[in-house]
């Protein structure tokens, strides 16, 4: 018997936040199902979980489900991962370009100028990382002194597009498209962290087919050209 049509609950992290916007439309089309999201960060998916927030589909980091999964959160046999993530850098809508081609451009483009990066200290999946990098820059004096620590990637987003910081550094998805900023690229290979990203079926679910459906549409073809337009490196089948 068909499972008659439904709104889904989904929790993700912020680099799913505009390719899953765009394609709930497609979903509903393709399948007659409603989608609802509750964009956090990876800190705040466990915390709406643990608050016993209503869900059907969980999408975090792929280490975030496993651990959701062992704790029940998440039902194991249904994750499926979505794609890899890489880290960016994005200036305000008509500035200059800074060189980050390399180590030393991209220590030098952080040196100079007022930074927008996920809080170490925050919940978000790569804040811990890129305190690090600054470190290993040798800039994380002048980053922690000038620069803003955000949340999510969209409060770096909104940083940058105000003028308050001159750069932001987050996941690419986060950056790519979004009005007021400028992509500038991605942080140089020997620099980067490429983080694998999933998703599955919420413990709770009482749309079991649906939420089933639903990431089976993420992360396939249907997908795949949305999600590599923000920058995802997909697993989806081309």
């Amino acid at each position: 018997m068909t499972e008659p049509a439904v709104r889904l609950q989904v929790i993700a992290t912020g680099v799913y936040e505009h390719a899953l916007k765009d394609l709930a439309a497609p979903f509903k089309q393709a399948t007659g199902h409603d989608v609802s999201f509750i964009i956090t960060n990876a800190g705040g998916v466990i915390a709406k979980l643990d608050g016993n927030q209503a869900a059907d589909v969980v999408m975090t980091s792929s280490t975030g489900i496993d651990s959701l999964a062992a704790s029940g959160r998440v039902i194991a046999s249904t994750k499926v991962d979505v794609g890899g993530m890489r880290l960016g850098v994005a200036v305000r809508s008509g500035a200059a370009e800074p060189d980050i081609r390399t180590p030393a451009a991209l220590r030098g483009a952080l040196r100079a100028a007022a930074v927008a990066y996920i809080d170490p200290h925050g919940g978000g999946t790569s804040g811990p990382f890129l305190d690090r990098l600054f470190e290993r820059l040798g800039v994380a004096g002048e980053v922690r002194a000038n620069g803003i620590r955000c949340a999510t990637g969209g409060d770096v987003v909104r940083a940058v597009a105000a003028g308050s910081a001159a750069l932001g550094v987050t996941q690419a998805a986060e950056l790519i498209g979004l009005p007021g900023v400028h992509f500038v690229g991605f942080l140089p290979d020997d620099l980067q962290l490429v983080t694998i990203y999933a998703t599955a079926v919420a413990g709770g679910t009482e749309a079991l087919d649906a939420a089933k459906s639903f990431i089976a549409f993420i992360a396939g073809p249907a997908a795949a050209e949305r999600l590599r337009s923000s920058g995802w490196q997909v697993v989806a089948a081309p």
